[in-house]
Order: C-alpha cells, then structure tokens, then sequence
C-alpha cells in the first residue's frame, strides 16, 4: 500500500533508527540467488543451466515442480523430475520461477508476520507480470520492469523483521503496518545497493510511492496500483491516475484492472506450495 507521511510513535522511530544505521548487518546476497539472477537475465535463456541450478538448489527444485505440477501448467500429467518440469513449462515461465527463487532467498524469515510475508510476495509477483504488461505500452524496457515490480517491496520483509525484534512478545501490534509502509521503500534501496543489483532496480523500490515520478519507477508504480486494487486493497491514488502518469489511457483502466485480477490469481497460483 502506499507510503503514509509519517507514523509517529515509539516503535517507528526504534525501527527507523535501525535502518539508519546502515546495512553492516544485512546478510549476503545468497549465490544461489544471484546465480539465478544471472540466469533469467539473460538475453537468451540456458535452459541447461536452469535445470543445473534447480537440480543443485532443493528450494528451487521445489519451486519449479510445484508450477510444473500446478493447476496452470500439469494439464493432467505429474512431473517429478526439475528437467522435465523445465521443460514442460517453457521458457517464460522458467525465467519467472528463476526470477521467484532469488527474490524468496532474499526474504528474512519472520515466523510473527509470516502471513503478511507471504502476501507480500504474492502481490510482488503479480505486480511483476503487469508491470511486464504495461513497460511493453510505456516503451520501458519490459524485463527489467518485471524484476522491477518483483523487488519493488522488498523492503517490506527487513521492516517485518525490525518490527518483529522491537516488538514485546505479545500484543503491541498497533500501527505496525502503518510503519512498514511507511519505510520499506527506503529499505528495499539499502538492500538492492548492498547486493550491487541493478541501479534501476534500487530506484524503483525507493521511488515508486514518489509523486510525479517518471521513467521505469512510475511503470512499477501504476502496476503496484493495479495488483493492489485487484487485490481489493485500493491505494490512495486510483488505477486511472496511475495510468495516465505513464501515458496510458485511463479510460482503459477495467481492461487493466480485469487483467491485474488474472494475473493475482496466476501468481496465488505460481507461488502455492
């Protein structure tokens, strides 16, 4: 949801300082995940090297069976092997899972908010695919809007986490969104400049609440508006205004809304199990 201007209270300006603190005490980026990265980003996907991956990668392994055999891709057959599954499901749908692996490698593990963790992760992968969607009629580039849209929350997993360590072990649980909202996308920036991902990348998780934002963050932005609203989570700005501020017709913006619903379904789907 979108960034609130501020959270006053004793628990934001705990968390807030933590992050101002610096990243010192973020982890590395997994190799696995890089590895998988470099896989789906490049120009002409490895399929051998995909599968490699996946057949040295449980998580992975896992993640790319589960679409395989999924309600999306099975059509009544049951794969159990990573190079069979690879090559059921195509090429774009391996970069996709490629892509998924990496981006739930980065996520810190916080049993407290699990649930929220878990929804976010949702929403990053639908919001990937229309952010895919739009790039392709905002002549953006369309790939990296993808990664763009996956990672532009990734901020929120690290705010959980801080939240979860400030927080008493019970109850004390007011306003907590509220904070997140209000940080993560300074958050998600730290993280994607301490792992020396793409710098477009880190513009889009600190800028795509930004009004008046242009360029690759505003693609992002408009997505994150539609998968919300499809979600039933509408944000402050309305689908028509963000389309508009990429060039887009807002008068198309139930055929947007319609397709953001498909693809919250796809990726409730993709990332079951």
């Amino acid at each position: 949801m979108s960034a609130v201007a501020h959270a006053p209270s004793a628990l934001f300006d705990l968390v807030a300082h933590d992050l101002s603190r610096g990243t010192s005490d973020l982890p590395q980026l997994a190799r696995s995940a890089a590895e998988a990265l470099r896989v789906a980003r490049a120009a002409e996907l490895d399929i051998d090297a995909a599968v490699k991956l996946a057949e040295n990668d449980p998580p992975l392994a896992a993640r790319v069976l589960a679409v395989a055999n999924s309600a999306l891709y099975a059509r009544g057959a049951r794969h159990v092997s990573p190079r069979r599954a690879v090559a059921h499901i195509g090429g774009s749908a391996v970069r996709e899972v490629l892509y998924q692996s990496a981006y739930a490698s980065m996520i810190v593990d916080v049993p407290r908010f699990a649930d929220q963790i878990a929804r976010d992760f949702v929403h990053g992968v639908a919001t990937a695919a229309l952010a895919r969607a739009l790039a392709r009629v905002a002549s953006a580039d369309p790939d990296d809007a993808f990664l763009g849209g996956l990672l532009h929350d990734l901020g929120r997993a690290r705010c959980w986490k801080l939240v979860a360590k400030r927080l008493p072990s019970a109850g004390g649980d007011d306003h907590v969104h509220e904070i997140v909202d209000a940080l993560h996308a300074s958050a998600g920036h730290a993280l994607v400049q301490t792992w020396q991902l793409p710098a477009e990348i880190a513009e889009v998780c600190l800028r795509h609440h930004e009004p008046g934002t242009r360029g690759l963050p505003a693609v992002v932005a408009a997505a994150d508006v539609l998968a919300h609203a499809a979600e039933g989570r509408p944000e402050t700005r309305t689908p028509e205004d963000a389309l508009a501020a990429i060039g887009i017709d807002p008068g198309l913006s139930a055929e947007w809304l319609a397709r953001g619903k498909v693809e919250v379904e796809r990726a409730q789907l993709m990332t079951r199990g």
